[in-house]
């Protein structure tokens, strides 16, 4: 007679009708479930014969000493800096890794996610791009004990850890900074609405405006989803306006900033002197643009030691049986002046 598959959180969570995250923290006690919906789901638990993966409950098992990274694309120079904080921690410590990359596909997400589960790896470095409307599939990985750590966002469906750069806090201050100085008619290239930074650091340019009393312009809010666009947003601004009427311009990042310096020396327009030019990360390249890239800084190799170290943490407490408390370490970012800001 063939074996029964166990059941898992996902069959959990179908039969009771609630959400798989739900599920998960009552069982764990969550102090935000209620002591009646606990009772409800562990009896459930019971029922349906549920057993947590013995790794996740601390038990031996042997270490395969592997961690897995997920990454978007390779397509900006922020990720190498971060793989090599990953690298530099994770080599120290005896692990190999093993990378993916996501591409631009909610789908392929979840794929990259579950083969790493697959190959056993003790716990998984992750930069999502998208929100998944059924996130269970990573509740499930946990629950065969495999840590999750999430980098640049942060999943509130998803108890696990987080370290995030603070983009909100860079893009207020530094504007509101720029403001101070007498900077009024300020525009913002802002990146793709698909991508959580880029949200923040709109979020973050919009809200320097406003507690400084200046009204946001829409028509300086230029929408691009990709680099490649923002050379035909920025034309059609400056159809619109005069560069006079431009004091500074912000960008999501370096990348869009490059594109940026290249249409004003196209228009003869003159950088700072004319306008001046601000980029978000501090890409090594920001040094050798001329002028060269004033910028707000993300840490990027910081922020892979720094998860580096919070993951293996979490692996050898859950090895050894001990509690865990998940942390959101949250990574300061600053404005670095150059050459392309007054």
């Amino acid at each position: 007679m063939k074996k029964s598959r166990k059941s898992t959180l996902t069959d959990l969570a179908k039969a009771i009708g609630m959400n798989v995250s739900t599920v998960s923290r009552a069982l764990n006690d969550h102090p935000k479930i209620s002591s009646k919906t606990k009772a409800k789901v562990k009896a459930l638990a019971e029922e349906m014969d549920y057993k947590p993966n013995p790794l996740a409950q601390g038990l031996k098992k042997q270490d395969t000493k592997t961690i897995g990274v997920i990454f978007p694309t390779f397509d900006t120079n922020f990720f190498f800096r971060v793989l090599k904080g990953i690298e530099k921690v994770m080599h120290e410590k005896g692990y190999q890794i093993i990378i993916s990359t996501a591409g631009n596909s909610a789908t392929h997400e979840k794929e990259a996610c579950q083969a790493l589960s697959s190959y056993h790896v003790g716990g998984i470095i992750i930069f999502l791009s998208y929100d998944h409307e059924d996130p269970s599939f990573l509740i499930d990985i946990q629950d065969e004990g495999i840590p999750l750590l999430f980098m640049d966002r942060i999943y509130e469906e998803i108890d696990a850890n987080y370290v995030v750069s603070d983009d909100f806090k860079g893009m207020f201050e530094t504007v509101s900074d720029f403001i101070e100085k007498g900077f009024k008619n300020i525009v913002h290239i802002k990146g793709s609405e698909e991508v959580s930074t880029s949200f923040s650091r709109l979020q973050g340019y919009q809200e320097a405006l406003r507690e400084n009393g200046l009204e946001v312009n829409p028509d300086f809010i230029i929408k691009c989803e990709h680099e490649s666009e923002v050379k035909t947003g920025l034309r059609k601004l400056l159809s619109k306006y005069s560069i006079e009427d431009i004091d500074l311009i912000t960008c999501y990042n370096d990348y869009y900033a490059f594109q940026a310096l290249e249409l004003l020396k196209e228009k003869n327009i003159s950088v700072p002197e004319d306008v001046s030019l601000l980029g978000f990360a501090n890409d090594p390249l920001s040094t050798y643009t001329s002028p060269k890239l004033s910028t707000i800084n993300q840490p990027a190799e910081h922020m892979g030691v720094q998860a580096s170290c919070i993951l293996l943490d979490e692996i050898n407490k859950n090895r050894k049986g001990e509690n865990y408390q998940y942390q959101t370490s949250m990574v300061n970012t600053f404005y670095l002046k150059r050459e392309s800001t007054k």
